[in-house]
């Protein structure tokens, strides 16, 4: 039940009066009232709102919405109509989509539509009964979503091992030291300033990262990397870029290196190295490398190699949660975890109750035929 502290006692209006000499106009037929429009600045507020790589997400899977309209001689919007949202959304399901992108799809409409001004629009409900259909119809053919590899210690080592000895190979090992220690997405990662790595000792480094999907403040996060070959690498990349004249603590951590081992210059939106960069090197690296995932590889497996680490050394999900500070939950966590256990040989669980499975093969002895029964069989 709603709080009565609010509310008022029967009969009281604590309000203002409007003289009725001072009463607003009323409006001619057809004409908008202005208290319905939003304003220039804030149109351009909710069309920019929201995370940036969220953002260029959801514009790219409106896109392919707007595109699929346009064939067909509808209007995309905003203002979308349902019958466009459902259409599309079981031509996608036609299509054979993965679900998890129809998803996306329909999060994006309503997003595109929100930032326009038309907030919860349009209605899904008959959308997310055609993907709840495919979400079914996938599982059932045995296609789930494919989950990131963890580029674990081990997977990391082959892939730094493999980077050149040149400019691009230092800034290639810099993200790979940076994407396990900071346990970083490919978009925070590309946000990384200069200023975010504080130098605290010979032997210590501490960087910042303000972008996690989870910082309940403006403080953001700290990740302390005492790896002296991370280290090393590290100061060595940022010496480079102050050499270069790039060094300036605003100027971005990760930067572009050309054919000829120069900096390219940092671009228009202020990217040193945009996320799609960071995926697409990271993939290469793990091609160098020959790793045994290398078809599979993507920058998200920097994420999730410290929790797989921690699982191969037999922490719990729940323990690796609060050692990182990194996810909210333990069900992601304890997928990472899991992968690492199986990585190293062993069982996921192997307390009491992986003990009680494991004695069930004392049954298989017990149950066997005599040697003599079995011949007459």
């Amino acid at each position: 039940m709603p709080s009565t502290d609010l509310v008022p006692e029967e009969g009281v209006v604590d309000a203002e009066l409007v003289v009725a000499s001072h009463a607003l106009p009323s409006l001619a037929d057809g004409e908008v009232d202005i208290n319905e429009l939003f304003t220039d600045e804030a149109e351009e507020d909710l069309a920019n709102s929201g995370r940036e790589n969220t953002r260029e997400t959801y514009d790219s899977r409106f896109k392919a919405f707007a595109n699929w309209c346009a064939s067909r001689g509808r209007r995309p919007g905003p203002r979308t109509t349902e019958a466009n949202l459902v259409s599309y959304v079981s031509h996608l399901r036609r299509q054979g989509t993965g679900h998890d992108t129809i998803r996306l799809s329909i999060a994006a409409i309503v997003d595109m539509n929100a930032r326009a001004g038309y907030e919860k629009w349009p209605p899904t409900a008959k959308a997310l009964k055609i993907y709840a259909d495919a979400r079914h119809e996938q599982r059932e053919a045995g296609r789930t979503p494919r989950e990131a590899p963890p580029l674990d210690m081990e997977r990391r080592l082959q892939m730094l091992a493999a980077c050149p000895d040149t400019l691009a190979g230092l800034r290639d090992r810099v993200i790979g030291h940076l994407g396990y220690y900071c346990r970083g997405r490919r978009s925070e990662l590309a946000k990384f300033r200069i200023a975010s790595v504080e130098d605290v000792g010979p032997s210590l480094l501490v960087v910042r990262k303000w972008t996690s999907k989870n910082d309940k403040n403006d403080n953001g996060r700290e990740y302390e990397i005492d790896d002296p070959e991370a280290v090393a690498d590290i100061r060595q990349w940022i010496d480079e870029l102050k050499k270069r004249g790039q060094g300036a603590p605003h100027m971005p951590l990760l930067r572009r290196v050309n054919k000829g081992d120069n900096l390219d210059p940092v671009s228009s939106k202020g990217w040193g190295l945009t996320p799609h960069a960071i995926n697409e090197i990271t993939k290469r690296m793990a091609q160098r490398a020959d790793l045994d995932v290398k078809g599979n590889a993507t920058s998200h497996g920097w994420r999730a190699g410290v929790p797989a680490d921690l699982g191969r050394l037999g922490y719990s999900a729940g323990e690796i949660k609060e050692i990182t500070g990194d996810w909210s939950s333990t069900e992601q966590v304890e997928k990472y975890r899991k992968i690492g256990r199986r990585r190293a040989g062993k069982k996921a669980d192997d307390g009491r109750r992986a003990g009680a499975i494991a004695e069930l093969r004392t049954l298989r002895s017990e149950a066997a035929l005599p040697d003599d029964a079995a011949a007459q069989q």
